[in-house]
Order: structure tokens, then sequence, then C-alpha cells
């Protein structure tokens, strides 16, 4: 399988994304990784929303997505969408992670194939497979409203929501300021910081 590159979205970071996108489209943080040492990840999002109690979409969605592709799961809190061997699968296929507003299971298998997942957490109760919706459609995750062909990037800070439209914008403005923090020394960025705090503090002092 081929998989489309993305690696030019795993070279800057979540909070290099904030000065490029609005605030809005970072998920909450209640959507973190959920084994410790996870790399950055960025991929096109899959959306699959699944029916309260059940998971059968995310069964059928390791199947429908493309290889590169990143599961955004909108799901039940209370039952696992997927455990090791729908995980495992999934690697296979070539599926990048999975982003789920909800939890997942057999976190031991899932850490030691080292697959992506960010997630609410874990939970030993599997959902049931008997409510169809379909896939593709938009995704309530995280509180941000996501569409498949979305770009998303993952790291221990977040998840952050490209909308398809400006991926190419918002990457420009991430990369300009990877660049700038790379180039500067500590020293360097504290006597710009200070200067600034001193001139916002002026002006709201007046």
């Amino acid at each position: 399988m081929t998989h489309p590159n993305y690696s030019s979205f795993t070279k800057v970071s979540t909070c290099d994304l904030a000065d490029a996108l609005p605030r809005e489209q970072f998920m909450h943080h209640r959507i973190h990784a959920l084994w410790q040492g996870m790399p950055r990840f960025a991929g096109r999002a899959f959306t699959v929303k699944c029916a309260p109690g059940d998971h059968l979409m995310v069964h059928a969605a390791i199947y429908a997505a493309e290889p590169g592709d990143v599961l955004v799961i909108q799901a039940d809190t209370q039952f696992a969408v997927s455990g090791g061997n729908v995980c495992a699968i999934a690697q296979g296929r070539g599926i990048t992670a999975f982003v789920v507003d909800g939890v997942i299971r057999d976190i031991d298998e899932v850490t030691a194939a080292q697959f992506p997942v960010h997630g609410m957490g874990v939970c030993p109760k599997p959902g049931a497979k008997k409510v169809f919706d379909p896939l593709e459609q938009p995704v309530l995750v995280g509180d941000v409203l996501v569409h498949t062909g979305d770009i998303i990037v993952a790291d221990n800070d977040g998840v952050a929501v490209i909308p398809k439209a400006q991926t190419n914008a918002a990457l420009k403005i991430a990369q300009q300021r990877h660049a700038k923090d790379a180039s500067q020394t500590l020293d360097e960025w504290q006597a710009n910081h200070y200067a600034n705090v001193e001139k916002i503090l002026a002006r709201l002092t007046e």
C-alpha cells in the first residue's frame, strides 16, 4: 500500500499550529494520548459516527479507510469502540491512528503494537454491532466539527484539526512559527518576551 506523504505536518507541533488556526480547531484536552511516548502523527481524517452503545461502524471503517488516514470517531463514552485486534488490523492496513471521543480497550496490546490512539481513556466493556450509520459524515469529536478530508495533527500537547481548504496556508504559518522559535536562543526569546509583556502592561495601565 502507498501511504500519502504527511511528513510536512509531523514536523510542526500542535503549538506551532496555534498561530495558524482558530482556537476552536483544537480538541478539548479530554482527548489525549493513551500510551506514553506516543510520537506525533498526522493524516487525513476519515470520520466515523457510532450510535449509542454500538461500535459497528468502527469495524466497517478499518476496511473502508485508505492508508494514511486517521479514523476520527464520535462514540458513546461508556463502551470501548475497539480493542487490540481491531487496532492491529487497522495498523496492518496502513491506517495511521485513531482519535476517539470515547474509550478503547486492550491498551497493553495497543501499546505493545505502538499503534497511536488519542481518546478519553480505556474501558473493558465492548459495544454492540447492531446499528448502521453512514461513514464519512461530519462528526463532533473533542468539541470540534471534523469532516473527512480535514488534516489531523496530534502530539503530546493535543489534537489540531486543519480544515481541508486551509491546509496549505496553515502549514506555511506553522512552519514559519517553528523556524522562528528554532532560530532564537532562550536569552533572545526572553528579551523579546519581556519587552512585549512590558508593552502590554503599559497599555493596560495607562
